[in-house]
């Protein structure tokens, strides 16, 4: 399947199934902790990492992480990746989306969201995404508080 480098990622079809936001007809990756260490040169914070398998064809919905600082390098596969930065970039419209393979890395700095991840290559891809993050924010709020999908906090203001 070729990979749409001009779509714009406001226009991905995101969809509740089963009571997940996905993107339509993609399978999700999954997140399973690797590490969790609260090094002492940067106090109420943890360093952790997540390994992020993604099957072939999966997307992840647009979403921030919770204010943490990742770097993700990809382990095995082929993703796309997209972000928009403000805060970080002087015309807030981001990197453009951009194919990362087994050795590249990306950062995302705090704040950061994430409009566009994907699985464009042939394979399994899969990746070490690597946080700074509060203590309280994953103390309080667990690890599921990493990855906030944008439809979800719609959903919950509209129901307020």
């Amino acid at each position: 399947m070729p990979v749409d480098m001009k779509m714009r990622w406001q226009d991905q079809e995101v969809v509740k199934k089963d009571g997940m936001w996905t993107v339509a007809g993609r399978p999700m990756p999954t997140v399973a902790p690797a590490f969790q260490e609260s090094p002492s040169n940067i106090p109420d914070h943890y360093y952790l990492g997540l390994k992020v398998n993604a099957p072939v064809n999966a997307a992840t919905p647009p979403h921030t992480h919770g204010g943490a600082a990742i770097i993700a390098t990809m382990t095995k596969g082929k993703m796309l990746n997209q972000m928009v930065c403000p805060h970080h970039e002087p015309d807030s419209q981001g990197t453009g989306p951009k194919i990362y393979s087994v050795g590249e890395s990306w950062y995302e700095p705090p704040g950061c969201h994430h409009v566009r991840s994907e699985n464009v290559g042939d394979d399994e891809a899969e990746f070490l995404a690597v946080f700074v993050v509060s203590k309280q924010k994953v103390d309080n709020e667990g690890l599921q508080s990493l990855v906030v999908i944008d439809a979800e906090v719609e959903e919950r203001k509209q129901a307020q």
